[in-house]
């Protein structure tokens, strides 16, 4: 996962983004990684033509860099290498793809923000961008600390519902095995079925509805174990649940005490992705640790 040894931070003035800062820069440490404080910003008031617009320009570019040293001197704490980036742009999430063309990392953290009281997690206009079309990893980070071990969660479905990549399990248990190696953390498998649609259009005098749901219990198990077998992940450590993943999957990850869920992504467009990515919008909305988004 750690293959270009780098590691860029979104800044957004939005957000407490300390807490984002000092995770990065524990990986950074870890990983043996360069980090990368990223931040962009636009003032209309400086687009008119005068032949003092670019020096204004720069000026108020340098002061958005010095902005970020408070953030930069956290991860210095970690005795990693650290660089600001800053440039002119109205959007941070389009500006970023930009950069990442010349500058390959191995991942992108952006704080995030979740309450409690109305269990909903508050995701900007950028970080739905990010979510869908950031090409390399994306960790949402919540204002929360990491136990020591961590325990991470990998939501995986192995029996490929939605039309989902064959591969995309795969990606998401490799940066699972990766994350637990550099951090020492327990990683988990969790696989959630909801068998109550097909149930719904089963129910009918001449079929048995318990063999049935019986039957749909095991083909699910069984896929999920051999999943497990094949990753060389013990028995113990793969979770199956049944019930609707938006209620389930936010659930298991408070119960299980998790400090990190990785959940894949598949970018779409059009109709097709308000059709197919609904449910997985809902559960992120859900989830109050931290999420890292597998491609």
């Amino acid at each position: 996962m750690f293959n270009h040894k780098h590691i860029i931070v979104l800044y957004d003035d939005a957000e407490v983004c300390a807490h984002a800062v000092d995770k990065a820069a524990q990986l950074a440490k870890w990983s043996g990684s360069r980090l990368t404080l990223f931040a962009c910003d636009y003032s209309s008031s400086l687009t008119a033509t005068h032949p003092h617009t670019e020096n204004a320009r720069d000026a108020f570019l340098t002061r958005l860099k010095e902005s970020l040293e408070p953030l930069a001197n956290i991860a210095k704490e970690y005795e990693v290498d650290v660089l600001t980036e800053v440039v002119w742009d109205k959007h941070s999430g389009d500006a970023l793809m930009t950069y990442l063309t010349g500058n390959p990392a191995d991942l992108v953290v952006k704080a995030t923000h979740h309450q409690n009281v109305i269990q909903r997690t508050f995701f900007s206009q950028t970080d739905w961008e990010l979510i869908r079309h950031c090409p390399v990893p994306l960790l949402l980070a919540k204002n929360s600390k990491w136990q020591t071990p961590m325990n991470i969660t990998a939501a995986v479905d192995p029996v490929r519902t939605n039309d989902k990549p064959d591969f995309l399990d795969d990606n998401i248990i490799k940066c699972g095995m990766d994350m637990r190696s550099l951090t020492q953390a327990n990683l988990h498998l969790l696989h959630v079925y909801d068998p109550t649609p097909l149930m719904i259009y089963l129910d009918q005098p001449a079929i048995n509805s318990t063999e049935v749901g019986e039957e749909i219990r095991q083909q699910h198990a069984q896929a999920l174990e051999t999943l497990a077998i094949s990753k060389d992940i013990a028995k113990e450590f793969a979770h199956l649940e049944m019930g609707s993943p938006v209620q389930v999957i936010p659930d298991f990850l408070y119960e299980n005490n998790t400090d990190m869920v990785i959940m894949g992504a598949v970018s779409r467009t059009g109709l097709e992705r308000w059709l197919l990515g609904h449910t997985a919008e809902k559960v992120l909305d859900r989830i109050t640790v931290d999420i890292l988004i597998a491609k």
